[in-house]
């Protein structure tokens, strides 16, 4: 490794350049020359550029959500899909960011988060976990309340050499306005726009956005409120507009069933679960209501064929939930692993592998009191959110 230097640096750039993401962080800790090598590597942006129109799952946020507050410090699990070992669970892994600040919202390797305090100027920040770069800027109101953040970022087309840019849709809330507003700032010129539509406010007003999960999907903003529509807004074209499900909640089986939305491979998946198993489909349209055959089906007697132990929680639970005794929850969906709260445990249940790992009990994620039985499911309300590593290099203003 001496004699590396002596060389064409082409040639460790290119035999480096065919390792995952995370597996040349971990090589970073093999001595002080790898460290060096592969930190001048990946502060090269062409390198950066390339490694970052591909992401694959990584893992999830977890953070505790209330119904008054959102909370900073999330915990972070593992959940690559090639990790062979079992989840690992990691503590305030976003201390890169200023002090309480809330994560909101990921996308294609950044995430989003907000300062904690709702009477001050509201400050965004959004970074890269991986690189630990991030760059900030304020929201210009401050009566009123945020319905809903989300980050939109598609590196196919927001990456050049020059810059990153990248959006952030605001919906706000003011006593002072009939219906919420829609705001989108751009990194490319600094600027917050209004977006004055009376169906976005219809919609908006229509649609609960504070308790609801967004996922992006080459900058389309999905937001599944409830079995029957979605409220969808498409970033690009500053437009938004609604979407129906694949399947009504009383087709589905007997008891209430559960559902959650997700991305992969730059495909919108939508995923159901019930007594009767559990069933995914994917919008082959993205600004229509076209959606596939089933693409996933599986009976919880199969699950439990195979899962003996899971499946006898997850039958127990589905019969407390039909009960409304909210016992089974989707939580989030991302490259077809879904995050699955069965009673007091919440486990990754991979589709495409059916491997399932319980991640840990309620009470280990969060601060400690996420999912805490005592407290009613309406005042505990989480917020899992899915990441992507990436090296997606990021503009210091």
């Amino acid at each position: 490794m001496e004699k590396l230097g002596r060389f064409n640096r082409d040639i460790p750039d290119l035999v480096l350049s065919k390792f995952r993401i995370r597996d040349l962080m971990q090589m970073k800790c093999v001595s002080k020359l790898w460290r060096d090598l592969i930190s001048d590597l990946i502060s090269n942006r062409s390198f950066a550029l390339n490694h970052s129109q591909k992401q694959l799952l990584s893992g999830f946020f977890f953070r505790q959500k209330s119904l008054l507050y959102d909370f900073p410090h999330p915990s972070y699990v593992s959940a690559g899909r090639e990790d062979e070992v079992a989840p690992t669970l990691l503590r305030n892994p976003l201390d890169f960011l200023p002090p309480n600040s809330v994560l909101v919202s990921s996308c294609n390797g950044l995430v989003c988060c907000r300062s904690y305090s709702f009477w001050d100027i509201l400050t965004i920040h959004v970074g890269n976990p991986l690189t630990r770069e991030w760059v900030e800027f304020n929201w210009y109101r401050i009566n009123g309340r945020a319905d809903a953040i989300m980050l939109s970022f598609d590196p196919a087309r927001d990456i050049t050499d020059d810059s990153t840019d990248f959006k952030v849709l605001m919906v706000w809330e003011s006593p002072e306005e009939q219906y919420p507003s829609f705001h989108l700032y751009s990194s490319k010129t600094k600027r917050w726009k209004f977006l004055y539509s009376d169906e976005t406010y219809i919609l908006s007003e229509y649609y609960d956005l504070y308790h609801t999960e967004c996922v992006c999907v080459k900058g389309a903003m999905y937001w599944c409120t409830h079995y029957s529509g979605m409220l969808a807004f498409d970033a690009e074209n500053e437009l938004a507009y609604t979407v129906s499900t694949p399947v009504q909640a009383y087709e589905f089986g007997r008891g209430e069933p559960v559902a959650c939305i997700g991305e992969s491979d730059g495909e919108l998946q939508f995923v159901m679960l019930s007594k009767e198993g559990l069933r995914m489909w994917v919008l082959e349209d993205l600004h229509g209501e076209k959606w596939s055959s089933l693409r996933y089906e599986r009976s919880l007697a199969d699950i439990k064929y195979e899962h003996a132990e899971f499946s006898l929680d997850l039958q127990e639970a589905m019969r407390l939930h039909q009960l409304k005794e909210l016992k089974v929850d989707a939580l989030a969906l991302k490259d077809g692993v879904l995050v699955l709260r069965v009673a007091d445990n919440v486990f990754l249940y991979d589709m495409g592998t059916d491997r399932i790992n319980r991640i840990a009990h309620v009470t280990e994620l969060g601060n400690g009191r996420m999912f805490d039985p005592k407290v009613p499911p309406y005042m505990e309300v989480p917020k899992v959110i899915p990441y992507s590593m990436s090296l997606v290099p990021l503009n210091r203003p």
